[in-house]
């Protein structure tokens, strides 16, 4: 766990303009009956296969509650972040929202392992679930692309329908046979469908497409050489590896010792986390994924957030961070501009914002719409291991 210090200078300066937050008045002059503190919960994973990513997201999250709270609060009252690690487990994951719900939580960011759960027990408590909600696809949507989403759950990431769409789009162009590994998860399955559906419409079909069983709670990684077979028999090119980091170093790890060579996808967490690449080294090179244009070309809103960021834990941020940033200034915003805390009226302010200047991108929602970013507002980028970067395809 990071020793948590923030420094608040500047800050009015530095972020308050960019995020357009203080502009709505976060510092509201309206008084309120109670003198507690609002409430955020966050359900998130910190440790297992994606603890590096669940503890980005609570340091997003404590860099946001402390700008907010460096600026008077919410309503005349402070914010107060309560968090708690769910290790990849569903169950817990329920047990910890019910948790937040009972302190009196107003809003709950998460979880980024087990979203469907946290989704389940917003849409029972009627409580917003915001954030990195397993990367929404299937989480948000469950009867499919274009149906009425969850109404209580808002993903601020890039959802795998999204990335499954852009790296179809590339595959059909360039790859002369396409597999995918997915995990089991609405994160794994929404890659899946979006992919599958893109190669229906242009009349083909994936080499493979096989389902994963992985372990998130310990990240411990799994055999695959059978499936790297099975790819080399398919005749495909290229593969999605759409795993856990460490199963995907794992997977290039194997290929290796098989002499074997796929042009390899990875899927947001290639990128976002050093994870996979420390893990895979210099087999990482030339690993396609989809990353925000808005990291390639940063905005004022990004820029900003990133100096709060580093002044807080001395290293830049990552996508993660940034959205749950993003997140929670956007139910701030959804407070003061409908002067109330309760959970029908964050609701409503959320389903009709638009125009937000978050981190990620001019952010919005509505009643339909309850993902932030879509195929337009990523890149395709590859991994150079020479210079330890990600590099937009040419």
């Amino acid at each position: 766990m990071h020793k948590y210090k923030l420094r608040t200078t500047g800050m009015i300066t530095v972020a308050a303009l960019a995020t357009g937050v203080l502009a709505g008045g976060v510092a509201s002059a309206a008084t309120s009956r109670s003198s507690s503190p609002i409430i955020i919960g966050t359900v998130v994973g910190t440790t297992g296969a994606y603890g590096a990513t669940g503890q980005s997201i609570v340091d997003g999250a404590k860099v946001a509650v402390n700008y907010l709270n460096a600026h008077g609060g919410l309503l005349g009252r402070q914010v107060k972040l309560e968090w708690y690690n769910d290790n990849a487990s569903a169950t817990l994951s329920s047990q910890e929202f019910q948790r937040l719900v009972s302190a009196g939580a107003v809003a709950i960011t998460g979880s980024s392992d087990t979203g469907p759960a946290t989704a389940a027990e917003a849409d029972r408590y009627h409580i917003p679930d915001v954030g990195i909600v397993d990367d929404g696809g299937p989480t948000i949507y469950p009867n499919g692309v274009g149906t009425a989403p969850l109404p209580w759950v808002y993903e601020y990431s890039p959802d795998n329908y999204a990335i499954g769409a852009k790296f179809a789009q590339y595959a059909l162009a360039k790859c002369k046979g396409f597999a995918l590994l997915h995990d089991s998860t609405t994160y794994g399955e929404g890659a899946s469908q979006a992919i599958a559906a893109a190669y229906k419409k242009a009349g083909k079909s994936l080499a493979v497409d096989d389902t994963i069983t992985e372990n998130w709670s310990t990240g411990a990684t799994v055999g695959l050489t059978s499936e790297i077979n099975k790819i080399k028999a398919s005749g495909a090119n290229c593969v999605d590896v759409w795993l856990t980091p460490q199963d995907d170093a794992a997977f290039d790890q194997q290929m290796q010792s098989l002499g074997d060579h796929f042009t390899i996808f990875g899927n947001d967490e290639s990128y976002a986390t050093p994870t996979y690449v420390q893990l895979a080294g210099k087999l990482a090179n030339g690993t396609i994924s989809a990353m925000l244009t808005v990291e390639l070309h940063p905005t004022a809103a990004y820029k900003s957030f990133a100096k709060l960021y580093d002044a807080a834990w001395k290293q830049q941020p990552g996508i993660y961070a940034g959205a749950t940033w993003d997140a929670i200034m956007m139910v701030a915003k959804a407070i003061t501009t409908s002067h109330s805390t309760s959970a029908t009226a964050i609701q409503k302010a959320l389903n009709h914002m638009s125009n937000f200047p978050g981190t990620t991108g001019t952010l919005g929602f509505t009643v339909q719409n309850h993902q932030t970013i879509g195929v337009s507002q990523l890149t395709l980028v590859r991994y150079n291991a020479s210079t330890k970067s990600w590099k937009p395809l040419g």
